[in-house]
């Protein structure tokens, strides 16, 4: 059954530019097997869109790995995808080396990164081509030292896995790696799972804040999380009998877009209530553009607020400000919750906001909003101090402020 399965979950979702046969020789002689799963659209269930702080599981056992294991570069290389092996070198990539010890397994979050045409595999959902993706490497053992069955062994076929990112304020019945239209490749080292999880970009939340599950299930589970509709957060289930690791992604949310997200959560919505119609064609022209001018039009609302003149158009919100110290990466970690409205936390690279170090200088991180909708807006800000730490504050628009 579990064979019958992957047959049809590898033939759903493949690229459209395969290697020649040599290199598929040498894929099937290195690897033994290459699984690539299509996300099939699962049933509809009804969406949550709050947005609250990230408290995960307190039963999660969390470490930084000594390393032993591939380095993600290594891991896409056994692929023979050199565009995307390029990219888990460069400089847009996230090292995370952290593991999560639950059950009988040892999951390792290894390194993530995301952009536009990182693959040289093209990847296509409805007809329509995804270039803009999310690419995450994780390791999956035995806690005891077992050793993982080789992917050619018979005892592979008794091993499920489901990966995915998942998006705070998101159900994530609902956004997972399934309807993100992802994705994976996996083969076993030294006793090790690797697995390549692909899926649209998740960057583009990062206002919200991501996580990434691993439970060992075909498809997501909702006894593994736990998802509380009125925070948005999403939880270990500490009851579930199996494996429900949960990492927090370490992701900038200065990588955030709100529009592109708006936009992304109203398509999918889309396809899931009609998952029959070609994706990009279940709405009029005129009714997309018209949503689209309003997007572009709150963007350029946006724009125009400076640190000069952002109290102008804006109040802030007291109970955001913090002043926070870097870490030993140039990191600080925020959060914030304004009732009624909404909550967000994130890790940011100082440096990114204040390359010239000017003390005293504020910089306007990101604006977020959701569905198009200005009333939901927060606007996230920076101050270098003397001292190196950084004041974070929020501001709302302010009341009786025209927004388009």
């Amino acid at each position: 059954m579990k064979r019958d399965l992957d047959t049809l979950l590898k033939q759903a979702l493949t690229p459209t530019m395969e290697p020649d046969r040599q290199l598929n020789r040498n894929i099937l002689r290195q690897v033994k097997e290459k699984k690539t799963m299509d996300m099939k659209k699962v049933r509809r269930i009804p969406a949550a869109a709050a947005a609250a702080a990230i408290v995960l599981g307190a039963g999660s056992v969390t470490a930084y790995a000594s390393w032993k294991y591939l380095a993600p570069e290594t891991v896409t290389e056994r692929f023979h995808d050199t565009k995307l092996t390029d990219a888990f070198l460069g400089e847009d990539v996230v090292r995370i080396q952290e593991e999560q010890t639950i059950g009988k397994y040892r999951v390792t979050l290894i390194g993530i990164v995301s952009g536009k045409n990182l693959s040289q595999y093209e990847r296509t959902s409805n007809g329509v081509v995804r270039s803009d993706r999310t690419y995450c490497v994780t390791a999956i053992e035995y806690a005891d030292g077992t050793q993982m069955p080789d992917t050619a062994e018979d005892a592979y076929a008794d091993l499920s896995f489901f990966v995915s990112p998942f998006i705070r304020g998101y159900d994530p019945a609902e956004y997972n790696t399934v309807t993100m239209r992802g994705s994976y490749s996996e083969f076993s080292e030294n006793g090790i799972l690797y697995r390549l999880t692909e899926c649209d970009n998740v960057e583009i939340f990062a206002d919200k804040g991501l996580y990434l599950g691993v439970s060992d299930s075909t498809f997501y589970d909702p006894k593994a999380y736990k998802y509380d509709k009125a925070t948005g957060e999403i939880t270990r289930n500490e009851a579930y009998d199996g494996l429900n690791a949960l990492f927090q992604l370490p992701i900038d949310v200065a990588e955030a877009d709100p529009v592109a997200a708006a936009n992304y959560v109203t398509a999918l919505k889309e396809l899931q209530a009609d998952p029959e119609t070609k994706e990009g064609e279940s709405k009029p022209d005129a009714q997309k553009e018209k949503e689209a001018e309003k997007g572009a039009e709150i963007q350029a609302w946006l724009d125009q607020i400076t640190p000069e003149n952002i109290d102008k158009y804006a109040d802030c919100v007291e109970s955001t400000i913090q002043i926070l110290t870097p870490d030993s990466e140039g990191c600080v970690s925020i959060s914030y919750d304004i009732e009624g409205r909404t909550s967000g936390s994130g890790r940011v690279l100082v440096s990114k906001y204040f390359k010239d170090k000017k003390p005293g200088e504020m910089m306007i991180g990101c604006s977020s909003y959701t569905d198009n909708e200005p009333e939901s807006m927060v606007i996230t800000t920076y101050t270098l101090n003397e001292d190196g730490t950084v004041t974070f504050v929020v501001y709302v628009p302010k009341e009786g402020i025209v927004i388009p």
